[in-house]
C-alpha cells in the first residue's frame, strides 16, 4: 500500500469516544495515515467496527471499552495502552455527552454528568499521559470541544459552559508545557452530520440551512493536521471547523 503524503506512521494515537461519529472518523483517518489507534467507548460493539476497519488500513488497533468518567477506568486505558504499545504519542480528548433542556429544568445531577464527562475526563486522561510526553519532550494532545463553547447554545447551558472549560483548559496547559516539546491544540467543530446531532432537541435552532451541515471526516481532516508534523510547533490555538461564520 502506498504511503499517504501525510504520515502518522510509528506514532501511536488513543482516542477517546470513538465508537461513532467524530472519534471514529478521527480513529480511522489516523490509522489510514499509518498511526497505531488505541480506541475506546462504553460500547464494545461499535469498537469491533471501527477496530476492523483500522486494521485493514494495516494499523494496530487496540480496543478498550472503558467509561471515562471513572478514574478507575481511565487508570485501566492507559495500562493497557502503555503495555500494548508502551507509549501514546497523540491524545484526542473527544468523548463528550449533550443533555439539552431549559437553564431551569436541567438538574444538578445532570450538570454533574455532564461536566464530569466533558471537562474532568479530559483533565483525567490529561494527566494520565502528560507526564510521559514531558518525559520524551514530545507529544500531541488534541481537545475536542464545540462551537458553543465559543457562542452558547440557547437550552445547552451545561454542555456549552463544559466546552467553554475544555478551551480555557487548552490555552493554559498548552502557555504551562509551551517549551517541553509538548502541543496542545483545540478544535471546536460547529454543525456536524452525526447521532449527537440528530438527537439533539436544539436541532431547528442550530441547522438554519442544510448547506451548513460539515460531517466527521471534515473535523478528522483537522484533527489530522494537528496530529501530523503538518503543524509544525502551533500550540494553543483553537481551530474552528464550520461552514459558515454562524450557527
Amino acid at each position: 500500500m502506498e504511503e499517504p503524503p501525510v504520515s502518522l506512521k510509528n506514532r501511536v494515537a488513543l482516542i477517546t469516544g470513538s465508537g461513532r461519529g467524530i472519534g471514529k472518523s478521527i480513529a480511522l483517518t489516523f490509522a489510514k495515515h499509518g498511526a497505531d489507534v488505541i480506541i475506546s467507548s462504553r460500547t464494545d460493539s461499535q469498537l469491533q467496527e471501527v477496530a476492523e476497519k483500522a486494521r485493514a488500513y494495516g494499523s494496530r488497533c487496540l480496543t478498550v471499552v472503558a467509561d471515562i468518567s471513572l478514574d478507575s477506568d481511565v487508570k485501566r486505558l492507559f495500562e493497557q495502552s502503555r503495555k500494548q504499545f508502551g507509549k501514546v504519542d497523540i491524545l484526542v480528548n473527544n468523548a463528550g455527552i449533550s443533555k439539552e433542556q431549559p437553564f431551569m429544568e436541567l438538574s444538578m445531577e445532570d450538570w454533574d454528568q455532564i461536566i464530569n464527562v466533558n471537562l474532568k475526563a479530559v483533565v483525567r486522561c490529561t494527566r494520565a499521559v502528560l507526564p510521559e510526553m514531558l518525559r520524551r519532550k514530545q507529544g500531541k494532545i488534541i481537545n475536542i470541544a464545540s462551537a458553543a463553547g465559543l457562542r452558547g447554545l440557547p437550552g445547552s447551558a451545561a454542555y456549552s459552559a463544559s466546552k467553554a472549560a475544555v478551551i480555557a483548559l487548552s490555552h493554559s496547559l498548552a502557555d504551562e508545557v509551551a517549551l517541553s516539546g509538548v502541543q496542545v491544540n483545540v478544535i471546536c467543530p460547529g454543525p456536524i452530520r452525526t447521532e449527537m446531532l440528530n438527537q439533539s432537541a436544539v436541532k431547528d435552532f442550530i441547522l438554519k440551512n442544510p448547506a451548513d451541515l460539515l460531517t466527521p471526516e471534515d473535523v478528522a481532516g483537522a484533527a489530522l493536521f494537528l496530529a501530523s508534523e503538518l503543524s509544525g510547533g502551533m500550540n494553543s490555538q483553537v481551530l474552528t471547523v464550520k461552514a459558515v461564520n454562524r450557527w
